[in-house]
């Protein structure tokens, strides 16, 4: 439990490449042809969708603990160590640990989605209320 915790302190103090998850950032990735890998659960993208032109990829399994085959599954997506691509999950926070370990593992070009799906929600409410 001590190193988890150290983990997420860790990330908190060592930033990496972030920006919001909102609509105009999503479709400007889409733009730039920088694939989005959505780390959540398969039970998650069933319940509250997922960006149509994501990769679905699951991190950490429903019982937290690392995928063990998420590297290979992002080869085979054609994304590998010098890929430039972003990572989003429901609230940030583990894309955040994820976007960390993949750097540790060699992936330097790793984009984070701070506040994750949640706020791309919150996001496109805000815009069609504008409307």
């Amino acid at each position: 439990m001590k190193k988890i915790i150290f983990l997420f302190s860790f990330v908190y103090l060592f930033g990496f490449n972030s920006i919001d998850a909102t609509k105009d950032n999503i479709l400007k990735l889409h733009k730039e042809n920088i694939p989005i890998v959505d780390i959540r659960t398969p039970s998650e993208w069933k319940s509250t969708g997922t960006i149509p032109f994501a990769k679905k990829i699951m991190f950490f399994t429903p019982r937290g603990q690392i995928n063990q085959a998420f590297l290979y599954e992002l080869k085979q997506n054609g994304i590998n160590k010098n890929s430039k691509f972003a990572v989003i999950c429901r609230t940030g926070h583990r894309s955040k640990v994820a976007a960390k370990i993949l750097e540790d593992n060699g992936y330097k070009n790793v984009i984070n989605l701070k506040n994750g799906m949640f706020n791309l929600f919150k996001d496109l409410l805000k815009n069609l209320k504008e409307q």
